[in-house]
């Protein structure tokens, strides 16, 4: 058993090796770092923070999203303005190249977005899962 393991363990190490580190590369991060706003009609509708760190984190502040049933935006509705007290955290943020993928939690319902940088100081939000389909949302670091 001592030969194979001798045999195999530099084949794991190389494995091993070739795989990312736990934390997060700093190049990757910065694409994302710093205060995201999305604007319908000059007025701001959702607010991005995003903070670097091993891992990244962030929050989301004062969204109010709403969509027709073509999934383009909307401006919010007086009466349906949906905007939390406090920030909501990033739950399992993650980077994929240009796309920072997280989680938020609401009572007991989890919604999953993801996060892609266009150009620079520009990024698309996607809600994946949302009941209604919604055409990625712009955003621009302030």
């Amino acid at each position: 058993m001592l030969r194979v393991t001798r045999i195999f363990m530099p084949a794991l190490l190389s494995l091993f090796s070739c795989l990312p580190l736990a934390g997060q590369d700093a190049d990757a991060q910065a694409k994302f770092v710093g205060t995201w706003e999305a604007k319908f009609k000059d007025k701001v509708i959702c607010t991005i923070r995003v903070k670097a760190g091993d891992p990244i984190s962030g929050e989301t502040a004062d969204c109010s999203i709403n969509a027709d049933e073509n999934g383009d935006l909307r401006e919010p509705d007086s009466s349906s303005i949906d905007r939390p007290d406090s920030p909501s955290p990033m739950v399992n943020p993650r980077i994929h190249g240009d796309t920072l993928s997280f989680e938020e939690k609401e009572d007991d319902e989890v919604v999953k977005f993801e996060m892609k940088v266009v150009a620079d100081g520009q990024s698309e939000l996607t809600i994946l899962d949302a009941p209604v389909k919604i055409k990625p949302i712009r955003f621009a670091r302030k």
